[in-house]
């Protein structure tokens, strides 16, 4: 290889001064040949420790990764914490600097940094990215849709990822794995009370994605922000409500500091995947085991993050209803099943504006019927039955 021709040509040099210098002339003395050759012995070292070098640097990568979310919070905790795994798997041949919302980028810009080549990672949520794709929202979540484990279920054994991949991601030069799941999310805070079809009418709501598509068909005027701009815009009045992720990250965001009125359930995101996405072709270039270990890594984090909000958000809830006065309530039957209608028609429509969306809006449909019986018998009849029994008093 390229490596050792310029080793031996560099030694053909040096063998051809040696012979100049023993038989050149006569007046040399032994002592200074011993000396010269002592000296291109080590010259020789040098340089193909020099030669060397390249090749061991090119085994060790630096990313720089870009987020949406802010530092503070369980999801910048996360991303941090994904690096630092990468980095330790990897014997440091895979490092990440992290780089949260505003840090670097504005949160809403992260993709753009990752497909210009500013970074080669960036976190998120898929219905962020819609104005690049049809078909990426459909990756995060659909209202009505698949349930968190369902969803982990798509994800490593129906295939999701690889059709993520190639209806949403690929298309954008991009790689996608998910990196952290919301679960159930909550309907959302309002400052006044919503009940029927009529109170959505001209009210300004913080939903992106599919449910905030579904929202204006009712006339609502929906407003697409990041979450380190939510409370701001409450208390100017820019919106009259948001939807945020749950209990534990809702309070610390502070929302309950302008709006009192907290509703459930979250039918716009029943479980939302969060989503890392890397430069395809710095992916592709990933020797195989660093492409093992990132995956690894952001299923860890996957875990990590759905556990970590399920283990704090009733705690959570209970200090925004006993301390902060809250007022939690469900959302009317009504409400429900006027958006529940209006979804049937809203979401299919959406799914036509592309081949790649069609594709995976079809294959959710698909999925989802494959788990709607068994989640029915295992997990929503034990959960009626559980209260029902009252075990959680025992």
């Amino acid at each position: 290889d390229t490596k050792n021709i310029s080793i031996l040509i560099i030694k053909k040099g040096i063998y051809t001064l040696i012979e100049k210098l023993i038989y050149g002339g006569n007046h040399m003395k032994r002592r200074n040949f011993i000396k010269n050759t002592a000296l291109i012995g080590a010259s020789t070292a040098a340089a193909t420790a020099t030669l060397s070098a390249p090749a061991l640097a090119q085994s060790k990568k630096n990313w720089i990764a870009v987020s949406a979310f802010g530092k503070a919070g369980m999801l910048g905790q996360a991303l941090d914490g994904f690096a630092n795994s990468v980095g330790q798997m990897s014997g440091g041949r895979l490092t990440i600097d992290t780089y949260h919302a505003g840090e670097l980028v504005a949160p809403f810009e992260a993709i753009d940094a990752v497909q210009s080549g500013t970074a080669q990672m960036g976190y998120g949520a898929p219905y962020y990215w819609t104005g690049k794709s049809d078909s990426i929202a459909f990756v995060a979540c659909m209202p009505f849709g698949l349930n968190v484990q369902e969803q982990n279920a798509w994800c490593y054994y129906g295939g999701g990822i690889e059709l993520a991949d190639k209806t949403a991601y690929n298309p954008l030069g991009l790689k996608f794995l998910p990196l952290g799941n919301t679960g159930n999310q909550m309907g959302g805070w309002y400052r006044k009370e919503v009940n029927t079809v009529a109170d959505l009418q001209g009210l300004k709501f913080r939903m992106p994605g599919l449910g905030g598509e579904i929202l204006k068909t009712f006339g609502t005027n929906v407003i697409n922000l990041p979450g380190s701009d939510v409370l701001a815009a409450l208390t100017s009045g820019a919106i009259d409500g948001t939807e945020w992720i749950g209990p534990a990250a809702d309070l610390g965001s502070g929302l309950y500091k302008v709006c009192k009125n907290y509703y459930y359930p979250g039918w716009h995101e029943p479980a939302t995947i969060l989503d890392s996405f890397y430069d395809l072709k710095e992916w592709e270039a990933l020797d195989d085991d660093l492409k093992m270990i990132v995956k690894q890594a952001a299923a860890n984090t996957n875990l990590m993050v759905l556990s970590r909000y399920q283990a704090a958000n009733n705690t959570a809830l209970q200090t925004l209803i006993n301390e902060h006065d809250v007022n939690l309530a469900p959302y009317s039957d009504e409400l429900i099943k006027a958006i529940g209608e209006r979804a049937t028609t809203v979401i299919p429509e959406l799914a036509q504006k592309s081949a790649d969306a069609t594709e995976l809006y079809n294959n959710l449909v698909t999925f989802r019927k494959t788990m709607v019986q068994w989640s029915g018998y295992s997990e929503g009849n034990f959960m009626n039955k559980r209260i029902a029994a009252s075990f959680q008093t025992i």
